[in-house]
């Protein structure tokens, strides 16, 4: 109970975060997904103590069972891939039967996704979500309600990112649960290409402007596969936001996903 307390507003906070991903004008940390999520700086006084006993239970569960392991592993290798067909798989079919002809709206999304540098290796902490945690909205509705919250920590060297999916099982087998738009979310996302593509020709504008030694040096960085260093290295040195040095970084790399 002390634990379900404790994290119920962070949950409910990233669920909320989930339903619509990131866009250019908004910001991030460069070492983070924009689905990370962070623990909630405060806990509710007079909330009761778990017995020994039901800590060690709680302990198990966060590992996850075998079958929600296994989705995690087919997660982590259609990212670290960029693997858009194996991602597409990972999702409810539920979903993808509702969302039909509006096939662009999931590929933007995976896009996203697997925009995301990140290694095989990962530690895993699965958390079990409140009922009822994504309810029909004017934008978009879950065919699949997410059970559980999928946390995937991933270690890439000097590289730390995480990723946080809301998952559930359809006929038995474990999915992600993506949302499914309606009329107005697809009017909504509408606009919002206009934005994403507004960003990726400034970020275009930027990449043929570098010069070196910082193109080398970014090149070199992309070439280790350190995203997240060149995100870092453009922020410091050329002085671009934060979407922009990723769309750069993205561009000077090829990534057919951009």
């Amino acid at each position: 109970m002390l634990k379900f307390l404790r994290t119920t507003s962070a949950l409910l906070a990233i669920i909320a975060a989930l339903a619509v991903p990131a866009f250019p004008q908004e910001s991030a940390k460069p070492n983070e997904s924009p689905w990370a999520m962070r623990a909630p700086t405060a806990v509710p006084q007079g909330v009761p103590t778990l017995s020994t006993e039901e800590v060690a239970a709680q302990k198990q569960a966060e590992k996850g069972t075998p079958e929600q392991q296994a989705f995690a592993h087919k997660v982590a290798d259609a990212m670290a891939s960029k693997d858009f067909a194996a991602m597409r798989q990972l999702v409810a079919p539920s979903t993808l039967k509702c969302i039909g002809k509006n096939e662009d709206f999931l590929q933007d999304r995976i896009k996203r996704q697997l925009a995301l540098p990140i290694s095989r290796k990962f530690n895993l902490k699965i958390t079990k979500l409140p009922p009822n945690i994504l309810n029909p909205s004017k934008y978009a509705t879950y065919p699949m309600p997410p059970t559980h919250l999928m946390r995937m920590d991933f270690d890439g060297g000097d590289n730390h990112n995480t990723v946080n999916l809301p998952v559930g099982q359809e006929n038995g087998n474990w999915y992600e649960a993506q949302p499914c738009p309606t009329e107005a979310g697809m009017v909504r996302f509408a606009k919002l290409q206009q934005m994403h593509a507004i960003a990726h020709e400034r970020a275009q504008a930027a990449a043929a402007k570098v010069e070196d030694p910082v193109k080398s040096q970014l090149l070199a960085l992309i070439g280790k596969h350190d995203a997240v260093s060149a995100w870092k290295l453009c922020m410091s040195t050329l002085h671009y936001d934060f979407p922009t040095c990723r769309g750069m970084v993205a561009i000077l790399g090829g990534d057919p996903n951009y």
